[in-house]
């Protein structure tokens, strides 16, 4: 590893964009004993940075020039792109892109990259700013499995959970769109909309507290079986089925709007499970839903010979 102040061409890491992801990007890169060079449109934003093996890169062609690992980390992947423009030669150097970026922007990317003799991974990062260099963070990586066996040492200190899913550059971002936004955010919502119903009706916080994980635990068990009955196709059950989660759903969001709440969430969900239901699959599993869930979708063919 080289020290601080090295040369260009030296640094074990550049790191680009230093907002707060970036600046913990840098810091944790740093602290692990890895020679930073740092660059960020806003010139402040790096010199802030600037101590102990972190230097501020003068240009953004000088941070290229910096190092044959490049982690950027900008507030979308066109404005990364758009700020690398003037950055040549890069003679093979690893572009590792952490901006959110759609599954589109991430094959662009890849061939921006490779027009220009870099090396592309594509991530996404599932934690926050605080969390980087813990065991609990998680960084998705997909795309040039080269580049991941030259980094992943490196690429891996800033989080414990990271993981590298495919060389299809499409992998990580696919991921963070289903698993965060469609996902997380909905779960949270929904969290939020049913502690806010049981909060309001007298019950003690630490009760909510105490039962929570249980809701959770049995959600990931369910989560599992949902997506291995969604990728083989297969949806019988001799547990609950779709309607008597549909029956449940919608008593539910009676009370509900009966108390006053708008219960947007508990709503969709009843909608799905009403529409599973008129499509012929109320016989099957939660998962059979997947059959409708494409706009205008209906129930395959084969969905309804396995209900028959």
């Amino acid at each position: 590893m080289t020290r601080p102040g090295s040369a260009a061409g030296q640094h074990d890491v550049a790191v680009i964009g230093c907002g707060l992801m970036g600046a913990a990007l840098a810091r944790t890169f740093a602290k692990n004993g890895y020679a930073v060079a740092v660059w960020n449109r806003t010139p402040g934003r790096a010199e802030a940075l600037s101590g102990d093996r972190i230097t501020p890169a003068r240009s953004i062609g000088d941070a290229v020039r910096s190092s044959r690992l490049i982690v950027a980390c900008t507030s979308t992947t066109e404005a990364l792109l758009t700020a690398l423009a003037p950055a040549a030669p890069w003679h093979g150097a690893a572009l590792v892109n952490l901006a959110s970026s759609s599954p589109e922007e991430a094959e662009g990317a890849e061939r921006w990259a490779a027009a220009r003799g870099a090396a592309y991974l594509d991530g996404a990062v599932l934690c926050r700013p605080q969390d980087i260099g813990s065991s609990r963070a998680a960084i998705l990586y997909a795309g040039s499995s080269a580049v991941w066996s030259e980094h992943e040492r490196t690429l891996k200190c800033l989080a414990g959970a990271s993981t590298y899913v495919s060389e299809q550059v499409t992998a990580a971002s696919l991921l963070n769109v289903g698993l965060v936004g469609a996902f997380y955010v909905s779960a949270l919502s929904a969290y939020v909309e049913a502690a806010t119903y049981v909060l309001s009706q007298g019950v003690s916080v630490e009760a909510l507290h105490a039962l929570t994980p249980v809701a959770v635990t049995g959600l990931e068990k369910a989560a599992e079986e949902a997506a291995a009955a969604i990728a083989s196709g297969e949806h019988a059950t001799d547990q609950a089925t779709i309607d008597t989660y549909a029956e449940g759903a919608s008593a539910a969001l009676a009370v509900l709007r009966g108390s006053g709440q708008r219960a947007r969430l508990l709503a969709a969900a009843a909608g799905n499970l009403a529409t599973a239901a008129a499509a012929g699959l109320g016989a099957l599993g939660f998962s059979a839903q997947t059959e409708v869930m494409n706009e205008g979708g209906t129930a395959t063919a084969a969905t309804a010979t396995e209900k028959e």
